[in-house]
Protein backbone atom coordinates (compact mmCIF):
# COMPACT_ATOMS: atom_id res chain seq x y z
CA UNK A 1 0.00 0.00 0.00
CA UNK A 2 1.52 3.33 -1.05
CA UNK A 3 0.46 6.51 0.91
CA UNK A 4 1.69 9.67 -1.49
CA UNK A 5 2.43 12.86 0.27
CA UNK A 6 2.24 15.80 -1.92
CA UNK A 7 4.07 19.29 -0.95
CA UNK A 8 2.81 22.66 -2.13
CA UNK A 9 4.19 25.95 -1.20
CA UNK A 10 2.02 28.77 -1.17
CA UNK A 11 2.23 32.38 0.74
CA UNK A 12 -0.82 33.41 2.82
CA UNK A 13 -1.85 35.56 5.86
CA UNK A 14 -0.76 33.23 9.15
CA UNK A 15 -3.66 32.43 10.59
CA UNK A 16 -4.10 30.00 14.07
CA UNK A 17 -6.32 27.29 15.02
CA UNK A 18 -6.93 24.11 13.87
CA UNK A 19 -9.73 22.04 12.79
CA UNK A 20 -11.64 19.02 12.56
CA UNK A 21 -11.44 16.83 9.45
CA UNK A 22 -14.98 15.06 8.32
CA UNK A 23 -15.31 11.42 6.39
CA UNK A 24 -17.87 11.96 4.00
CA UNK A 25 -21.42 11.52 5.88
CA UNK A 26 -22.19 7.86 6.35
CA UNK A 27 -18.86 6.73 5.24
CA UNK A 28 -19.09 3.74 2.70
CA UNK A 29 -22.50 3.33 2.09
CA UNK A 30 -23.22 -0.28 2.87
CA UNK A 31 -21.93 0.53 6.25
CA UNK A 32 -24.85 1.55 8.92
CA UNK A 33 -24.79 1.46 12.63
CA UNK A 34 -28.53 0.18 14.25
CA UNK A 35 -28.42 3.77 16.13
CA UNK A 36 -29.84 7.07 15.47
CA UNK A 37 -26.50 8.71 15.25
CA UNK A 38 -22.71 7.39 15.36
CA UNK A 39 -19.92 8.92 14.81
CA UNK A 40 -15.67 7.59 14.57
CA UNK A 41 -12.83 9.97 15.59
CA UNK A 42 -8.94 9.50 15.65
CA UNK A 43 -8.62 11.91 18.84
CA UNK A 44 -5.00 13.06 18.50
CA UNK A 45 -5.16 14.22 14.88
CA UNK A 46 -9.23 15.14 15.20
CA UNK A 47 -10.19 13.09 12.26
CA UNK A 48 -13.52 12.07 11.83
CA UNK A 49 -13.45 8.54 10.04
CA UNK A 50 -17.13 7.93 10.09
CA UNK A 51 -20.21 10.10 10.25
CA UNK A 52 -24.26 8.65 10.48
CA UNK A 53 -26.66 11.44 11.21
CA UNK A 54 -23.87 13.30 12.62
CA UNK A 55 -25.26 17.03 13.18
CA UNK A 56 -28.14 15.46 14.27
CA UNK A 57 -29.01 17.16 17.81
CA UNK A 58 -29.90 14.81 20.20
CA UNK A 59 -30.35 14.14 24.04
CA UNK A 60 -27.22 12.03 25.34
CA UNK A 61 -27.81 10.99 28.74
CA UNK A 62 -24.60 10.51 30.72
CA UNK A 63 -22.26 11.09 28.17
CA UNK A 64 -22.91 14.56 29.48
CA UNK A 65 -20.07 13.30 31.95
CA UNK A 66 -17.33 13.61 29.77
CA UNK A 67 -17.95 17.08 29.18
CA UNK A 68 -18.23 17.92 33.08
CA UNK A 69 -14.84 16.11 33.36
CA UNK A 70 -12.85 17.84 30.09
CA UNK A 71 -14.12 21.36 31.79
CA UNK A 72 -13.59 20.43 35.60
CA UNK A 73 -9.58 19.32 34.09
CA UNK A 74 -9.47 22.46 32.35
CA UNK A 75 -10.24 25.03 35.12
CA UNK A 76 -9.50 23.24 38.30
CA UNK A 77 -6.67 20.93 39.76
CA UNK A 78 -6.75 17.00 40.78
CA UNK A 79 -5.71 17.42 44.22
CA UNK A 80 -7.82 20.08 45.51
CA UNK A 81 -10.09 19.24 48.25
CA UNK A 82 -13.94 19.65 47.91
CA UNK A 83 -16.14 19.34 51.25
CA UNK A 84 -19.51 18.13 49.97
CA UNK A 85 -22.33 20.83 49.91
CA UNK A 86 -25.37 19.31 51.25
CA UNK A 87 -27.00 20.26 48.25
CA UNK A 88 -25.48 17.61 46.42
CA UNK A 89 -26.71 14.78 48.49
CA UNK A 90 -29.20 12.77 47.60
CA UNK A 91 -29.20 13.84 43.51
CA UNK A 92 -31.88 11.71 41.09
CA UNK A 93 -30.48 8.44 39.57
CA UNK A 94 -26.87 6.96 39.92
CA UNK A 95 -24.88 8.01 43.07
CA UNK A 96 -21.56 7.21 45.17
CA UNK A 97 -23.54 8.42 48.32
CA UNK A 98 -21.64 11.73 49.03
CA UNK A 99 -22.20 12.87 52.46
CA UNK A 100 -22.79 16.22 54.23
CA UNK A 101 -19.61 17.53 55.15
CA UNK A 102 -17.22 15.07 53.90
CA UNK A 103 -14.33 15.75 52.09
CA UNK A 104 -12.85 14.21 48.85
CA UNK A 105 -9.97 15.44 46.19
CA UNK A 106 -11.21 16.01 42.78
CA UNK A 107 -9.74 13.28 41.65
CA UNK A 108 -11.62 10.77 43.60
CA UNK A 109 -14.65 12.25 42.56
CA UNK A 110 -13.60 12.41 38.77
CA UNK A 111 -13.68 8.75 39.77
CA UNK A 112 -16.76 8.57 40.70
CA UNK A 113 -18.41 10.34 38.02
CA UNK A 114 -16.83 8.75 35.06
CA UNK A 115 -16.49 4.80 36.54
CA UNK A 116 -20.10 4.78 38.80
CA UNK A 117 -21.77 7.52 36.83
CA UNK A 118 -22.14 9.65 40.21
CA UNK A 119 -24.91 12.20 39.36
CA UNK A 120 -23.99 13.28 43.35
CA UNK A 121 -20.10 13.77 41.97
CA UNK A 122 -20.91 15.68 38.84
CA UNK A 123 -23.06 18.26 41.29
CA UNK A 124 -20.57 18.21 43.36
CA UNK A 125 -17.64 18.98 41.14
CA UNK A 126 -19.89 22.03 39.00
CA UNK A 127 -20.20 24.04 42.56
CA UNK A 128 -16.29 22.88 43.36
CA UNK A 129 -15.26 24.34 39.20
CA UNK A 130 -18.04 26.98 39.24
CA UNK A 131 -16.85 28.25 42.52
CA UNK A 132 -20.31 27.81 45.01
CA UNK A 133 -21.86 29.08 41.44
CA UNK A 134 -24.04 25.82 39.81
CA UNK A 135 -25.11 28.05 36.81
CA UNK A 136 -21.43 29.21 36.59
CA UNK A 137 -20.38 25.99 36.00
CA UNK A 138 -22.89 25.07 33.27
CA UNK A 139 -21.94 28.69 31.58
CA UNK A 140 -18.20 27.24 31.45
CA UNK A 141 -18.90 24.01 29.89
CA UNK A 142 -21.08 25.56 26.77
CA UNK A 143 -18.24 28.46 26.81
CA UNK A 144 -15.27 25.37 26.26
CA UNK A 145 -17.77 23.70 23.88
CA UNK A 146 -17.94 27.27 21.64
CA UNK A 147 -14.03 26.81 21.80
CA UNK A 148 -14.06 23.53 20.24
CA UNK A 149 -16.36 25.25 17.47
CA UNK A 150 -19.04 22.71 18.59
CA UNK A 151 -22.41 24.26 16.98
CA UNK A 152 -24.76 21.42 18.04
CA UNK A 153 -24.37 21.11 21.83
CA UNK A 154 -25.46 22.58 24.52
CA UNK A 155 -25.56 21.81 28.54
CA UNK A 156 -28.32 22.48 30.92
CA UNK A 157 -26.56 20.39 33.92
CA UNK A 158 -23.65 18.56 34.60
CA UNK A 159 -24.63 14.56 34.35
CA UNK A 160 -27.37 14.28 31.57
CA UNK A 161 -30.84 13.87 33.04
CA UNK A 162 -33.35 14.99 30.60
CA UNK A 163 -33.64 19.21 30.42
CA UNK A 164 -35.20 21.16 27.62
CA UNK A 165 -32.65 22.65 25.69
CA UNK A 166 -29.86 19.32 26.85
CA UNK A 167 -28.37 17.94 23.76
CA UNK A 168 -25.76 17.13 21.60
CA UNK A 169 -24.71 15.69 18.24
CA UNK A 170 -22.53 12.28 17.62
CA UNK A 171 -19.79 14.67 15.49
CA UNK A 172 -19.78 17.47 18.91
CA UNK A 173 -19.68 13.89 21.15
CA UNK A 174 -16.85 12.87 19.61
CA UNK A 175 -14.75 16.11 19.33
CA UNK A 176 -15.46 16.66 23.02
CA UNK A 177 -14.31 12.94 23.91
CA UNK A 178 -10.99 13.39 21.40
CA UNK A 179 -10.53 17.17 23.51
CA UNK A 180 -10.88 14.65 26.92
CA UNK A 181 -8.84 12.04 26.00
CA UNK A 182 -5.95 14.36 25.58
CA UNK A 183 -5.88 15.12 28.96
CA UNK A 184 -3.51 12.32 30.58
CA UNK A 185 -5.83 11.91 33.92
CA UNK A 186 -9.42 11.60 32.03
CA UNK A 187 -7.50 9.02 30.06
CA UNK A 188 -6.24 6.84 33.09
CA UNK A 189 -9.36 7.09 35.22
CA UNK A 190 -11.59 6.14 31.89
CA UNK A 191 -9.56 3.02 31.12
CA UNK A 192 -9.67 1.79 34.98
CA UNK A 193 -12.62 -1.20 35.59
CA UNK A 194 -12.16 -0.68 39.05
CA UNK A 195 -11.02 2.36 41.99
CA UNK A 196 -11.38 2.68 45.26
CA UNK A 197 -12.21 6.26 46.97
CA UNK A 198 -12.46 7.00 50.72
CA UNK A 199 -15.51 6.99 52.57
CA UNK A 200 -14.65 8.69 55.99
CA UNK A 201 -17.53 8.07 57.97
CA UNK A 202 -17.52 4.90 57.46
CA UNK A 203 -15.08 2.07 57.85
CA UNK A 204 -14.71 0.75 54.11
CA UNK A 205 -14.18 2.66 51.46
CA UNK A 206 -16.06 2.99 48.08
CA UNK A 207 -15.36 0.24 45.66
CA UNK A 208 -16.90 0.83 41.84
CA UNK A 209 -16.40 -1.00 38.73
CA UNK A 210 -16.29 1.00 35.25
CA UNK A 211 -20.10 1.29 33.85
CA UNK A 212 -18.39 0.57 30.41
CA UNK A 213 -18.52 -3.41 29.99
CA UNK A 214 -16.45 -2.66 26.48
CA UNK A 215 -13.10 -2.51 28.74
CA UNK A 216 -13.81 -6.37 29.33
CA UNK A 217 -15.41 -6.90 25.91
CA UNK A 218 -13.59 -5.56 23.41
CA UNK A 219 -9.82 -5.90 22.10
CA UNK A 220 -7.92 -2.70 23.12
CA UNK A 221 -10.27 -0.91 24.98
CA UNK A 222 -9.33 1.89 26.92
CA UNK A 223 -12.01 3.96 27.38
CA UNK A 224 -14.53 5.90 27.86
CA UNK A 225 -18.11 6.20 28.96
CA UNK A 226 -21.87 4.83 29.21
CA UNK A 227 -25.80 6.79 29.35
CA UNK A 228 -28.86 5.99 29.37
CA UNK A 229 -32.61 7.44 30.23
CA UNK A 230 -35.78 6.97 28.78
CA UNK A 231 -35.58 9.78 26.23
CA UNK A 232 -32.02 9.10 24.91
CA UNK A 233 -32.04 5.27 24.62
CA UNK A 234 -28.63 3.86 25.10
CA UNK A 235 -25.81 5.57 24.67
CA UNK A 236 -21.96 5.05 24.55
CA UNK A 237 -18.38 6.41 23.69
CA UNK A 238 -16.41 3.62 23.83
CA UNK A 239 -12.39 3.76 22.79
CA UNK A 240 -10.02 1.49 21.55
CA UNK A 241 -6.02 1.25 20.67
CA UNK A 242 -4.20 -1.16 18.24
CA UNK A 243 -1.24 -1.17 16.08
CA UNK A 244 -0.44 2.38 17.37
CA UNK A 245 -3.74 3.45 16.18
CA UNK A 246 -6.64 5.02 18.63
CA UNK A 247 -10.33 5.43 18.00
CA UNK A 248 -13.27 6.59 19.80
CA UNK A 249 -16.45 5.64 18.64
CA UNK A 250 -19.97 7.43 19.61
CA UNK A 251 -23.15 5.60 18.88
CA UNK A 252 -26.88 7.80 20.43
CA UNK A 253 -29.81 6.19 20.85
CA UNK A 254 -28.49 2.47 20.19
CA UNK A 255 -30.46 -0.44 21.73
CA UNK A 256 -27.40 -2.79 20.61
CA UNK A 257 -24.70 -0.28 22.26
CA UNK A 258 -22.26 -2.95 22.76
CA UNK A 259 -22.16 -5.11 19.58
CA UNK A 260 -22.98 -1.90 17.36
CA UNK A 261 -20.36 -0.03 19.37
CA UNK A 262 -17.12 -3.04 18.34
CA UNK A 263 -18.71 -2.92 14.72
CA UNK A 264 -17.90 0.22 14.55
CA UNK A 265 -14.39 0.08 15.70
CA UNK A 266 -13.89 -2.84 13.62
CA UNK A 267 -14.79 -0.24 10.68
CA UNK A 268 -11.76 1.81 11.69
CA UNK A 269 -9.10 -0.84 12.65
CA UNK A 270 -9.63 -2.27 9.47
CA UNK A 271 -10.24 0.57 6.71
CA UNK A 272 -7.55 3.07 7.87
CA UNK A 273 -3.82 3.25 9.67
CA UNK A 274 -1.91 5.90 11.58
CA UNK A 275 0.94 7.14 9.22
CA UNK A 276 3.63 9.94 9.98
CA UNK A 277 3.16 12.92 8.04
CA UNK A 278 5.07 14.91 9.80
CA UNK A 279 8.49 14.40 11.44
CA UNK A 280 9.64 17.14 13.71
CA UNK A 281 13.42 17.45 12.58
CA UNK A 282 12.90 16.87 8.91
CA UNK A 283 12.46 20.22 6.75
CA UNK A 284 9.67 20.54 4.71
CA UNK A 285 11.49 22.94 2.47
CA UNK A 286 13.50 26.22 2.07
CA UNK A 287 12.60 30.09 2.16
CA UNK A 288 14.63 32.71 1.25
CA UNK A 289 13.63 36.28 3.29
CA UNK A 290 13.56 39.81 2.52
CA UNK A 291 16.77 41.63 3.57
CA UNK A 292 18.88 37.88 3.44
CA UNK A 293 20.82 36.17 0.56
CA UNK A 294 20.80 32.90 3.06
CA UNK A 295 18.08 30.21 2.39
CA UNK A 296 16.45 28.92 5.35
CA UNK A 297 15.05 25.23 6.22
CA UNK A 298 11.18 25.31 7.22
CA UNK A 299 10.22 22.62 9.79
CA UNK A 300 7.48 21.60 11.19
CA UNK A 301 6.82 22.67 15.18
CA UNK A 302 6.23 18.88 15.65
CA UNK A 303 5.67 15.50 13.83
CA UNK A 304 2.42 14.41 13.24
CA UNK A 305 0.58 10.68 12.81
CA UNK A 306 -2.68 10.78 10.73
CA UNK A 307 -5.34 7.98 10.05
CA UNK A 308 -5.83 7.57 6.26
CA UNK A 309 -7.97 5.05 4.44
CA UNK A 310 -5.67 1.95 2.49
CA UNK A 311 -5.44 3.48 -0.28
CA UNK A 312 -5.50 7.19 0.25
CA UNK A 313 -2.90 9.87 0.70
CA UNK A 314 -2.41 13.12 2.39
CA UNK A 315 -1.41 16.69 1.02
CA UNK A 316 0.19 19.43 2.71
CA UNK A 317 0.03 22.42 1.87
CA UNK A 318 2.96 25.11 4.04
CA UNK A 319 1.13 28.87 4.38
CA UNK A 320 3.73 31.10 5.24
CA UNK A 321 3.50 34.63 7.14
CA UNK A 322 3.31 37.42 4.68
CA UNK A 323 6.88 40.27 4.98
CA UNK A 324 8.83 37.49 6.06
CA UNK A 325 12.13 39.37 6.81
CA UNK A 326 15.78 39.01 8.35
CA UNK A 327 16.78 38.75 10.61
CA UNK A 328 15.25 35.39 11.35
CA UNK A 329 15.86 33.78 14.43
CA UNK A 330 15.78 29.73 15.14
CA UNK A 331 12.91 28.29 15.86
CA UNK A 332 10.71 31.68 14.80
CA UNK A 333 7.33 31.00 13.91
CA UNK A 334 7.13 31.12 9.96
CA UNK A 335 3.49 30.24 9.33
CA UNK A 336 1.50 26.80 9.24
CA UNK A 337 0.87 24.03 7.41
CA UNK A 338 -3.01 22.44 6.43
CA UNK A 339 -2.63 18.84 6.75
CA UNK A 340 -5.66 17.54 4.05
CA UNK A 341 -6.82 14.19 3.35
CA UNK A 342 -10.11 12.95 1.26
CA UNK A 343 -10.47 16.36 0.01
CA UNK A 344 -10.95 17.91 4.10
CA UNK A 345 -8.25 19.75 6.04
CA UNK A 346 -7.27 17.74 8.67
CA UNK A 347 -5.38 20.08 10.94
CA UNK A 348 -2.98 22.68 11.14
CA UNK A 349 0.90 22.14 12.22
CA UNK A 350 2.57 25.48 13.24
CA UNK A 351 5.73 26.17 11.23
CA UNK A 352 9.11 27.45 12.48
CA UNK A 353 12.58 28.51 11.06
CA UNK A 354 15.72 25.33 11.54
CA UNK A 355 18.41 27.96 11.08
CA UNK A 356 19.28 31.60 11.61
CA UNK A 357 18.74 33.97 9.28
CA UNK A 358 21.10 37.12 9.44
CA UNK A 359 20.05 40.83 7.61
CA UNK A 360 22.75 41.69 5.50
CA UNK A 361 24.84 44.16 8.40
CA UNK A 362 24.85 40.74 10.55
CA UNK A 363 25.74 38.51 7.38
CA UNK A 364 28.86 41.43 7.35
CA UNK A 365 29.55 41.15 10.84
CA UNK A 366 29.55 37.52 10.75
CA UNK A 367 31.48 37.08 8.10
CA UNK A 368 34.10 39.83 9.91
CA UNK A 369 33.75 37.74 13.26
CA UNK A 370 34.76 34.82 10.97
CA UNK A 371 38.05 36.08 9.34
CA UNK A 372 38.83 37.05 13.13
CA UNK A 373 38.42 33.61 14.62
CA UNK A 374 40.40 32.28 11.05
CA UNK A 375 43.46 34.81 11.73
CA UNK A 376 43.41 34.17 15.53
CA UNK A 377 44.07 30.60 15.37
Amino acid sequence: MKKSVACLLMAALFLLGACFGYAKEGGKEEFRVAAKAAALIEPYSGRILYLQNGDERLPMASTTKIMTALSVLLHGSPEDRVVIDKAVVGVEGSSIYLEAGEEMSVEDLLYGLLLRSGNDAAEALALYAGKGERASFIGTMNEDARALGLENSQFQNPHGLPAAGHYTSAADLAKISAAAFNQPLFRQIVASERHTIPWSTHNFDRAMRNKNKMLGLYEGANGVKTGYTKEAGRCLVSAAERDGMQLIAVVLGCPNWWEESAKLLDYGFAGFEMVEILKGEEPLGTIRVQGSVESIPVLPAEGLSIPLGLDEGAQIALNLDEGLRAPIAKGQALGYARVMAGGEEICRVKLISGEEAFGLLGQLQRGIAELMRAWLS
